[in-house]
């Protein structure tokens, strides 16, 4: 139907004034008005308009029909290259969360030498770098962990070996308990004790029930008492013992903890220092830290072992020799400097810097 025969005008009552009077199965009509308003007179009438019938001949036919398949034809290829999309989208996306969930499940199986390919820089693979810090960290704990534990094992055995055998003496009537016997015996029963108060300690931290009783303490006076306790020793060996400190430097910190590390850097000082040699101990104040340092003259620990001399675990002697002694537990908190010229000098970390 052309558009001329689609119109009509009615009037106010809605009769047919112009146009066809036929009328579609769709028809739609709007008021014509004066004044812009159509109360009372002012509606004049009514134009109407029909909607075209339809009339499709063959060609309309196949025009249409080859519109549909099109139109078909672009949305399955729409689909398909949307699928492919999503396909290599979400396989970037969870390749490094597959292997980050491997490498867990590795891991909490108790390997910790699994390494993750780093070949990504988006937000994923920058969780690789410190999975593969974490792997490192767990490996180098876990074997640290087992050589300290053969290495306990070994010297809990000495002990109780020499023990034993006093004691099976004593039995066969082949030693008799005098003073000799007793003082070996009791050598021998200290180093156990020694041995199980590092376990004991180590059992703490492990726990988070190591606690720490932060009070105000005058630091210069821990060190003084801890350097007297081991004067008289160091004397017996040939070394002598040179203090620095300051009248006064009170400082929040442990009080026990700090002695044990002061205790321990004397010890190890006492130990791996020939006689005649020399002990300096200096306090100062460094930037709002206290700051303590042992310096020791030679021999000093071996260049490649300077850095892991304070770890946990660690130990310089790589045989079962116990000659030195220690277990490697009284070294948590303090970080060794490097040695320069004959002196070996060694700065405390955090547990012994009280701000």
């Amino acid at each position: 139907m052309r558009l001329e025969k689609r119109i009509v005008l009615l009037d106010r009552d809605g009769i047919q004034i112009a146009g066809h009077i036929e009328r579609s199965a769709l028809f739609e009509r709007r008021p014509v008005c004066a004044n812009n308003t159509c109360a009372g007179a002012n509606l004049l009438g009514y134009i109407g308009l029909n909607a075209p019938m339809e009339q499709r001949d063959a060609s309309d036919t196949f025009f249409l029909r080859g519109q549909y398949a099109s139109l078909a034809l672009a949305a399955l290829i729409a689909i398909a290259l949307s699928a492919a999309a999503a396909f290599i989208i979400a396989r970037q996306l969870l390749e490094p969360i597959r292997r980050l969930e491997a490498g867990a499940k590795t891991m909490a199986a108790g390997n910790y030498t699994a390494r993750i390919k780093q070949d990504r820089s988006d937000e994923l693979g920058q969780l690789i770098g410190p999975y593969n810090t974490l792997a490192a960290t767990l490996e180098q704990t876990a074997k640290a962990e087992r050589e300290w534990i053969s290495n306990t094992s070994h010297e809990l055995q000495t002990p109780l070996a020499v023990l034993r055998a006093q004691i099976e003496a004593l039995q066969d009537g082949i030693r008799q308990p005098d003073d000799k016997t007793l003082t070996e015996m009791h050598a021998a029963l200290m180093r156990l004790s020694r041995l199980v108060q590092d376990l004991k300690t180590l059992s703490y931290g492990r726990e988070a029930e190591l606690t720490s009783s932060i009070e105000q303490e005058d630091l210069p006076s821990l060190v003084k008492q801890a350097a007297e306790t081991m004067r008289s020793k160091l004397s017996a060996k040939g070394i002598e013992l040179e203090l620095n400190l300051p009248m006064q430097m009170w400082v929040p910190c442990d009080r026990g903890q700090i002695g044990q590390v002061m205790d321990n850097l004397l010890e190890n000082a006492f130990r791996y220092t020939d006689g005649p040699g020399q002990i300096r101990v200096n306090l100062q104040d460094g930037e709002g830290f206290a700051q303590l340092t042992v310096e020791d003259t030679p021999p000093a620990a071996p260049e490649d072992d300077v850095d892991k001399l304070f770890d946990c675990f660690y130990r310089v002697e790589a045989s079962r020799s116990r000659a030195h002694g220690g277990s490697g537990l009284g070294h948590h908190g303090a970080r060794p400097r490097k040695p320069s010229g004959s002196i070996t000098a060694y700065r405390a970390r955090p547990i012994a810097r009280c701000p």
